[in-house]
């Protein structure tokens, strides 16, 4: 029970990442202006987290006592459940400000927006990866 709660829980936030990543944000800021587009992700940005973060809290707590789970599999939820605790917590207000920063002076880009995307990205696409490498590890 508790290794199939694991693999669920794991799977719908590799599901979630994969399709935020390639079927939401891509229909965003193809279809809406630039502008409106940033206040729509901005509204999906929180739920999206904390979506990760009971994913992941379910996880870590089943990767405790789950039969199958070895400790390896219970640091990488938690270190994945810091890392999104993170991105929702300190990174997305700094994202935020940035990017009202860069509108504020009509700019279209600016480094600081752009550093801070990309650490972003670097975040869900490196959680993308443990969560595929967990999937694995749990299906053999």
């Amino acid at each position: 029970m508790l290794n199939a709660l694991l693999l669920i829980a794991v799977g719908l936030w590799l599901g979630a990442m994969v399709f935020f990543a390639s079927v939401v944000a891509p229909t965003v800021f193809g279809t809406l202006e630039p502008q409106i587009a940033g206040h729509m992700i901005r509204r999906v940005f929180p739920r999206y987290y904390l979506f990760g973060l009971i994913c992941l809290s379910v996880a870590s707590l089943s990767s405790l006592f789950a039969p199958g789970a070895s400790s390896w599999m219970t640091v990488a939820c938690l270190l994945m459940l810091a890392a999104t605790w993170y991105a929702r917590q300190v990174l997305m207000p700094q994202v935020n400000a940035a990017r009202d920063a860069m509108l504020a002076r009509n700019e279209a880009h600016s480094p600081e927006f752009d550093r801070l995307h990309k650490r972003s990205v670097q975040l869900n696409t490196t959680e993308m990866a443990v969560c595929l490498l967990l999937l694995y590890a749990l299906a053999e």
